[in-house]
């Protein structure tokens, strides 16, 4: 009865779950051509890194990043591009975001106590992407203001 009835529970519980479509983004199937589009970072010292990446692509979580140290994993920040590929030659909405990023928590919460505070930006936009395209997002974070935008590799132009 027992086991049955731990059966009927976890049936439960995973059922709903099976019909539900991922939040996370894909290139979708049969898609013909595409673009690409890398996301980028800087590493200011071996704790702080700022971070401009795609956040969502057509309201689904890009789960590319830039920041290869994972949060709170260790005391010293690692960066390096990345990339996530989108469908071209059809209109696409692209949330972007900027941060600054740390290397652990404890770095991130010394750096608020000295009177620091961590900058952010975000920016959602709708473009068609070209066929084989090279997207590159790029930002700055600065005191008095910070931006994040999507710029044409080829052209160096921003996407508007």
């Amino acid at each position: 009865m027992m086991k049955s009835l731990r059966f009927v529970f976890a049936a439960a519980a995973v059922l709903p779950l099976a019909s539900c479509v991922s939040p996370f983004y894909e290139v979708p199937a049969g898609t013909a051509a595409t673009a690409t589009v890398i996301n980028t970072s800087h590493a200011h010292d071996s704790f702080k890194a700022s971070v401009f990446k795609v956040d969502t692509i057509n309201g689904r979580t890009s789960l590319a990043t830039p920041m290869l140290t994972p949060r709170g994993g260790g005391p010293v920040v690692t960066t390096g591009d990345s990339e996530v590929q989108v469908p071209a030659n059809q209109p696409i909405t692209v949330k972007l975001s900027a941060a600054d990023q740390f290397a652990a928590d404890g770095t991130a919460l010394m750096y608020s106590l000295g009177g620091n505070v961590s900058k952010t930006a975000t920016e959602t936009l709708t473009f068609t992407p070209k066929a084989r395209a090279v997207y590159v997002v790029k930002g700055q974070l600065g005191k008095e203001s910070s931006s994040v935008w999507l710029e044409d590799r080829a052209t160096g132009r921003r996407v508007r």
